[in-house]
Parts: structure tokens; C-alpha cells; sequence
């Protein structure tokens, strides 16, 4: 039996880099969807073909009578609207992204428990961990103290959503599943604008600047554990249905990539000699996050594509695909 067939599904954030993702994955399985998005990262052109066949509302979910307006009359909520930058904005912006972050998560939350909404997915974030944690760390580690520093507003709002989730799940009995991405990448993530990814900003740096040497942040030697947008939705949508227990999931590789070997690659995939130096000014984050994904596979989830092919994909779409 498909759990996803004539499922009426909201997908909010769904015209973003991963949303589009999860949308394109959930029409496969045969899915009615509404998607709700209000632009200010995601894009159209994201969801391509399948867009006639989805419906598309234009909302700012800060506003609580929009929510309630997209979650009537929907059996499943998948959650990924948020704001999310790259570190370049994130390490500045803590108040912005924490405060407009809560302010969308409290009126989702609450819109979903008005129209009794039984399935929920809220995607949650590795940033959660605190600095220094074991790696590749465990859902079960102790919370205690600052999320990252690196973006601790973004985190801070992460574990409140999950903290939110939890006791609407307790006092309403809904089904809601928590997942905790690493670093999500693809073709689709924005290379232009403020706070792009790092992946986007280097590749950026490598094949469309005009510059002979290119300045990575902080000493190169931190490292980043990086999975596929495709298996990152794949992921999202599998857990959603067969794990929606309010117990956060991890979803990463276990193959944390350094800063230097990331350069490397991307310039060796794209066949582009620049100089390379490393800014040790500039904040580099946690030495090692990478995420223990025992439980994902645990619940029947591997992903599959090898950070190699994907950043070989990923460099592709840019070259034909650029801005």
C-alpha cells in the first residue's frame, strides 16, 4: 500500500532548493499537493514542469491566517519553510533568523493543530549540536548550552521548533516526525545573493569570478559531512512516513569532507587552476560536524549518491543553468 497516494500534502518552502525536491519526489508517489512559498528564496523556475500540476499559493507564513488558510483541509504537512542562509550571513543575522524562524514555526504549529492536521514532518538542523560534540554525533546527545556558535540564532530556533513539535504531538496526539540534516547540497541551491551555501559560494568563487585566487574562510582543515538534496528529500519523505514519533532523525553521510578537499575537488571536477588561500580572519565554525545516521538506517533509509558524483552534478547545473 502507498501511504502517499491522494495524500492532499502542504509543502511549505516547497518552490526552495530542497523543497522542490521533496515536492517532485511526493508527485512520483502520487501525492496532491499544495505548495506554499513566499519567494524570498525559493523560485519558481525550482519546481520546472511539475508546476501544473501542483498548486502554488504565495504566502508569507509570519502571518497566522495565511497558515490556517494552506493547512485546511491537508492530511500531511511537510515543514521545510525557513530562514536559512550560508555562514557568510548566518554569523551576523542571529536575531533576524531566530525571530523570523519562531514567528513562522508558532503560527505553522498552531495552524495545524486548528485544522487538526494527523502527519507532520518539521525539519529541524545539525546546527542544534553544541560545539564540540562527539562526531559523527548522535541524536541522543545531551543538548546542553549554546547550539553552534557559527549560528546559533538559526540553531536556537531549530531546537525551539522541535521543543514546540514535541509537546503538540504530547497534547494533541499528532503524528510528527523530526528530521536534523547535515549539509544539504545540489543543483537548485542559490548561488547568488545574501548568505549562499558554501558549496555554491565556492564553486561561484571557482568558475564565475573574476579572480585569480580564491579565499576560503578559516584554516581549511574544518570539515562538513555533505548529503545529496536528493537524498535528503528521499530521506525527509521516509521518515515522515514511517517514523513520525517526535524523535529527531539524523540525515547526513558519515563522510565529513574538509574545506581543502572540497576546493580541491571543485576545481578539479571543473578543470579550473586558481590559487588558493585560506582566511584565518574569517570564523570557520566547528573543526568536525558530521551526524551518526544509525537510527535513518536503522528505519530502512541509505543514502545513495556519492558526494563525488553529486558535486560533479551540482557543478553542472551551475555551468548551464548560471543565475
Amino acid at each position: 500500500m502507498n501511504f502517499w497516494e491522494n495524500k492532499r500534502v502542504l509543502v511549505t518552502g516547497g518552490a526552495g532548493f530542497i523543497g522542490s525536491n521533496v515536492v517532485e519526489e511526493l508527485l512520483k508517489k502520487g501525492s496532491r499537493i499544495t505548495v506554499v512559498d513566499n519567494l524570498k528564496r525559493g523560485n519558481l523556475a525550482n519546481l520546472g514542469e511539475v508546476l501544473g500540476k501542483i498548486d502554488f499559493v504565495q504566502k508569507d507564513l509570519r502571518n497566522g491566517n495565511d497558515c490556517a488558510a494552506v493547512c485546511k483541509g491537508k492530511d500531511v504537512v511537510m515543514h521545510l519553510a525557513s530562514d536559512a542562509y550560508g555562514l557568510s550571513y548566518s554569523y551576523t543575522h542571529h536575531s533576524e533568523i531566530l525571530n523570523n524562524n519562531i514567528l513562522l514555526n508558532t503560527n505553522l504549529l498552531d495552524a495545524c493543530r486548528q485544522e487538526e492536521i494527523k502527519r507532520l514532518l518539521v525539519v529541524s538542523s545539525s546546527c542544534v549540536y553544541p560545539d564540540g560534540s562527539e562526531s559523527p554525533t548522535k541524536e541522543a546527545v545531551e543538548l546542553a548550552g549554546e547550539p553552534e556558535k557559527a549560528n546559533v540564532g538559526y540553531g536556537w530556533s531549530k531546537r525551539i521548533l522541535e521543543i514546540q513539535a514535541r509537546h503538540l504531538s504530547m497534547d494533541c496526539g499528532m503524528e510528527i516526525a523530526v528530521v536534523r540534516p547535515a549539509n544539504v547540497y545540489g543543483p537548485r541551491d542559490p548561488i547568488t545573493g545574501k548568505g549562499t551555501h558554501v558549496i555554491p559560494a565556492l564553486i561561484s568563487k571557482a568558475l564565475f569570478e573574476n579572480n585569480e585566487v580564491i579565499s576560503v574562510w578559516g584554516s581549511g582543515n574544518q570539515s562538513r559531512d555533505f548529503i545529496h538534496v536528493r537524498d535528503a528529500a528521499k530521506a525527509m519523505i521516509h521518515v515522515a512516513e514511517n517514523y513520525a514519533y517526535c524523535d529527531p532523525v539524523n540525515l547526513g553521510s558519515m563522510k565529513p569532507v574538509s574545506m581543502k578537499e572540497l576546493i580541491r575537488l571543485i576545481l578539479k571536477s571543473s578543470g579550473v587552476q586558481k590559487e588558493v588561500v585560506f582566511d584565518l580572519t574569517k570564523p570557520e565554525g566547528a573543526k568536525t560536524k558530521a551526524v551518526d545516521i544509525g537510527l535513518l538506517e536503522k528505519i530502512g533509509f541509505r543514502p545513495q549518491i556519492s558526494f563525488e558524483d553529486g558535486l560533479k552534478e551540482t557543478i553542472e547545473f551551475y555551468l548551464k543553468n548560471r543565475g
